[in-house]
């Protein structure tokens, strides 16, 4: 029969000040792990978050197919798309005349005005401004611009009050300076949920590992 092997069953003060030494690092590389992986979270929370508040697009479209006179219909898959007008008669601008009014709005409705901060009373004075100038524009260019026909002609007041309310809405959202002040409340929220203090030395012998061996 083999001879048994002893061993050494004392553990130094040493081992365990290793041991839990070890411990705590492993459990410290979690923190900032976890912490890192939130603080990602958060950063593509805010990037979302941003792109809808300061997005144009749908409202850039919409404008567009109403210029084009496009209609939408169901297609064969279920979904709601956009169809081309395929009658002239109704399609109140060419493509020259939509570029043109496409032009000037998206001067108007873009980030930069939804960042901004503007008073009532500036908003009114901007969108009479807005509708005089298109006023204008469309009547000096009218024909060129395809509105060719009485049909056509009727629309043109339809045409610059919609335009214009859109317009509005844009600026509304920038309403003493409204967006931004979300933007930044969002930021100062998220940091607040999402803290990242800076992590310092532990004491030996404290946390899950030191309770278990004092």
């Amino acid at each position: 029969m083999a001879e048994e092997q002893e061993y050494d069953d004392n553990i130094s003060n040493d081992d365990i000040n290793n041991l839990i030494d070890r411990a705590n690092e492993a459990e410290n590389k979690n923190v900032k792990l976890n912490q890192a992986l939130n603080l990602q979270d958060q950063e593509k929370r805010d990037g979302n978050f941003l792109h809808f508040q300061l997005s144009t697009e749908e409202m850039l479209q919409k404008l567009e197919h109403f210029y084009r006179n496009d209609t939408k219909v169901e297609d064969e898959y279920g979904d709601i798309v956009w169809k081309t007008q395929e009658d002239s008669a109704l399609v109140t601008f060419n493509d020259f005349g939509v570029s043109s009014i496409m032009e000037i709005v998206s001067k108007y409705i873009d980030k930069n005005t939804i960042l901004s901060d503007y008073t009532e009373e500036r908003i009114y004075a901007i969108l009479g401004d807005i509708g005089e100038d298109l006023i204008l524009f469309m009547l000096c260019n009218y024909v060129q611009m395809g509105m060719d026909t009485h049909f056509k002609k009727t629309k043109f007041r339809l045409i610059i009050t919609t335009t214009t309310h859109i317009i509005e809405s844009t600026y509304r959202r920038a309403k003493n300076g409204k967006t931004l002040q979300e933007i930044n409340q969002s930021r100062v929220v998220g940091q607040f949920n999402n803290p990242n203090p800076q992590q310092q030395g532990r004491p030996r012998k404290e946390g899950f590992f030191s309770k278990i061996f004092n």
